[in-house]
């Protein structure tokens, strides 16, 4: 009977030990991404009971200031708690923003946010090397075969040294900016974007299904979040 009983001992331990990680699973939603049927990258508990789309592009300022002011906050305060996920879907306004999103999606979805947040980090940089680029360059990106302009647009803009920075090579970048797959995903969020949910510009955001007109920053945004009831 001892031994019996220090068996039973033993296993309820062993039980209460293996049970531990559901609990921590829970508390650490923060670092959980899913990707969603329409292609979009989720953070946090993918059965939340809010659900938070953000419509971004690459080449919005906006979209990189709310990056900035939200990475913190969003995640630590609202998603960590499981109750809150957010999406980041892709509107693609110009080619040098399509580049970008197939770069985000490099090395799979647990590589995708912190892709996301080296480039819009960087936005400055990069965007300020676009803007100087002369009008016989950018005319290159739209001429010819898709692919090559991609490479082309890559090149000339400096995203080759981001994702270098993120271990990604050039051949790795190359192989996902010829990702056909990812490039009919990006576009077909951007043409949902825009002619189902009927964004009209970036960042814009929906929660639980509804697009918010007026809200398009952290601040705009943060009030909402905090009126969410909590579980």
């Amino acid at each position: 009977m001892k031994l019996r009983s220090a068996y039973l001992a033993s296993a309820l331990a062993a039980a209460t030990v293996m049970t531990a990680p559901a609990s921590a699973q829970q508390a650490d939603w923060a670092k959980r991404v899913t990707v969603s049927p329409m292609g979009g990258h989720v953070l946090g508990n993918p059965l939340a009971k809010n659900r938070l789309v953000e419509y971004v592009s690459y080449t919005c300022n906006h979209c990189a200031a709310f990056e900035v002011a939200s990475k913190g906050p969003l995640k630590a305060t609202y998603i960590a708690r499981g109750d809150v996920n957010t999406e980041v879907r892709n509107y693609v306004r110009d080619a040098v923003d399509f580049t970008a999103a197939l770069l985000a999606r490099c090395g799979g979805r647990t590589r995708f946010f912190g892709n996301h947040n080296a480039l819009m980090a960087s936005q400055a940089v990069w965007l300020k090397t676009v803007q100087s680029t002369s009008p016989e360059v950018q005319k290159t990106w739209y001429e010819g075969e898709n692919n090559a302009r991609l490479r082309k647009i890559a090149a000339d803009v400096g995203f080759y040294g981001i994702m270098a920075k993120r271990n990604i090579t050039k051949a790795q970048a190359n192989t996902c900016l010829a990702d056909k797959g990812a490039q009919d995903q990006i576009l077909a969020m951007s043409k949902y974007g825009a002619e189902t949910v009927k964004i009209t510009g970036t960042p814009s955001f929906t929660m639980n299904g509804k697009l918010m007109k007026s809200v398009h920053s952290w601040p705009a945004l943060q009030p909402v979040l905090a009126a969410l009831p909590k579980e």
